[in-house]
């Protein structure tokens, strides 16, 4: 077995390790940073951890939201979750992508946000948070 081929079997394996003990992680790691592309205010990167922007760092009901998603990986495991999430966003669109769904209401967000997110995110009448430019 040549050198190249050993280090990239033993990086996976080490990702392999680090993916099933941050799985069962029930507090995952959060980083407040400013790179979080799609004008998003958090997102959950499953095996690394849960990113918000800084200004969103006291914002419990965003935190519970991303919560859910590390959950749901927790739950499907690393390829499914992002498999699904994937597809349901190809197929369905993030507002009707059932996990986002699932989070919203398991986080007690307005009933008339459940499936039109975007649009109450923009306009402030979402309670998760408020932005104007969300996912533009």
């Amino acid at each position: 077995m040549k050198g190249s081929t050993k280090v990239i079997i033993g990086g996976f394996l080490v990702f392999a390790i680090y993916n099933e003990l941050q799985k069962r992680n029930n507090q995952p790691k959060i980083y407040y940073n400013n790179t979080i592309t799609g004008n998003y205010n958090a997102r959950t990167i499953p095996p690394f951890g849960i990113f918000i922007k800084p200004e969103q760092k006291d914002n419990k009901m965003l935190l519970n939201h991303e919560l859910v998603h590390w959950k749901q990986y927790q739950e499907m495991g690393l390829i499914k979750f992002y498999a699904n999430y994937s597809s349901y966003n190809n197929e369905l669109g993030y507002d009707l992508n059932p996990m986002e769904i699932e989070a919203r209401i398991l986080t007690g967000e307005k009933q008339e946000c459940i499936y039109g997110y975007t649009e109450c995110v923009r306009n402030g009448k979402a309670l998760t948070v408020q932005n104007e430019n969300f996912r533009l």
